[in-house]
């Protein structure tokens, strides 16, 4: 069926982006979901079963996909066609030395105990560094700069887990 063959932004009739309004998002997808959900074709042949089943597991996937940052941007990268060697790491030697400092400096507050101030002011720089590489990676995208996409992604991605272990400590 000619829906398995679009990729998951033409599925919910949304523009190529890595900014979108998750709200539209949901709302096309419940919409989708409501017309190929395999409970509403229980009395149609094995064959429509099936396809109902594969189109409401596919829309799973792209909703799943395109509704958080980081999959949404390696989806872009997949649809552009570039293929990143997962075996290939980051090498930028500042950045590398930064998240040996952030491992430790959260060593330190999970040992104190935290430190709300600590960790607040961690957690918000750790943010804006955040917040700066959405819009690298923006500009990156714009320029088919793929390469610095992936990097800026994966640099994303390590401060993303930072926060992520910082969570059970703010109070």
């Amino acid at each position: 069926m000619d829906i398995l063959k679009k990729n998951y932004f033409e599925l919910f009739g949304l523009k190529v982006s890595t900014q979108l309004d998750l709200k539209d998002l949901d709302e096309k997808f419940t919409l989708l979901q409501k017309q190929f959900h395999p409970d509403k074709y229980s009395n149609s042949s094995d064959t429509e079963k099936r396809i109902a089943l594969q189109i409401s597991s596919y829309l799973n996937d792209g909703y799943i996909t395109l509704r958080e940052f980081v999959t949404r941007v390696e989806y872009i990268l997949k649809i552009k066609d570039f293929n990143t060697d997962e075996s290939k790491t980051l090498f930028d030697e500042e950045f590398l030395e930064e998240q040996i400092d952030l491992n430790e400096s959260i060593e330190q507050l999970k040992i104190n105990k935290g430190g709300n101030d600590k960790v607040n002011v961690l957690t918000l720089d750790l943010t804006k560094k955040m917040e700066l590489l959405v819009v690298s990676i923006n500009d990156y995208l714009s320029r088919t700069e793929y390469d610095m996409v992936w990097k800026n992604l994966a640099k994303y991605k390590f401060y993303r887990n930072h926060l992520i272990e910082l969570e059970p400590m703010i109070k």
